[in-house]
């Protein structure tokens, strides 16, 4: 087990049974936003999504 699973391990329910994940899904980047940042006073960062590498996402 790689990845996002293995980081998260002790936090999840998982057991023998659970598939390993193969394709690298989760662990997308945070890129920091400057302009929107600028315009809102905060610090904005924005989640990646669509770099999956299976090309999917959720909104």
């Amino acid at each position: 087990m790689n990845g996002l699973l293995a980081r998260y391990r002790a936090h999840l329910p998982l057991t023998t049974s659970t598939p390993a994940l193969s394709l690298g899904e989760g662990d997308t980047p945070l890129v920091h936003a400057p302009a929107i940042s600028r315009a809102t006073g905060a610090a904005v960062w924005l989640k990646l999504e669509g770099c999956n590498p299976t090309g999917s996402f959720k909104i």
